[in-house]
């Protein structure tokens, strides 16, 4: 890790839907500029909280490239980067610029009455 840097924080929650939405956690729970780890139902997802222009960001957890904890990852404006291996993705496209093969598994997000929420059941790469 990093110096300075803070383990992803985890949140568990049951697989509860506000059909067709999700809710995972609530807006001031999630950093800007950091990864926030939650579980809901058998799924681990990084909830990410870009500045400029502020959004959120729903990922699988995992690295595609090695399974690393993205969540704990270092983000740089709207790109999070693997603790593992250093593999840089684009949270806004889930591109990776070192292998046009792997890409993030993002899923459309929103926020409802003050909760991240995401459509669990479509992701968008």
């Amino acid at each position: 890790m990093r110096p300075g840097a803070q383990r992803a924080i985890g949140l568990s929650f049951p697989l509860v839907n506000t059909d067709p939405w999700t809710k995972l956690a609530r807006v001031e729970d999630c950093a800007v500029g950091q990864g926030r780890f939650v579980v809901v139902g058998d799924l681990e997802l990084a909830i990410f909280r870009l500045a400029d222009p502020e959004c959120f960001i729903v990922t699988k957890n995992s690295c595609p490239h090695a399974g690393g904890n993205l969540a704990a990852g270092e983000v740089s404006g709207d790109v999070v980067t693997c603790p593992w291996h250093q593999w840089p993705f684009s949270l806004k496209t889930g591109a990776c610029t070192l292998s046009d093969s792997v890409h993030l598994r993002r899923y459309e997000t929103t926020v409802i009455d003050g909760y991240v929420c995401a459509k669990l059941d479509r992701p968008t790469a």
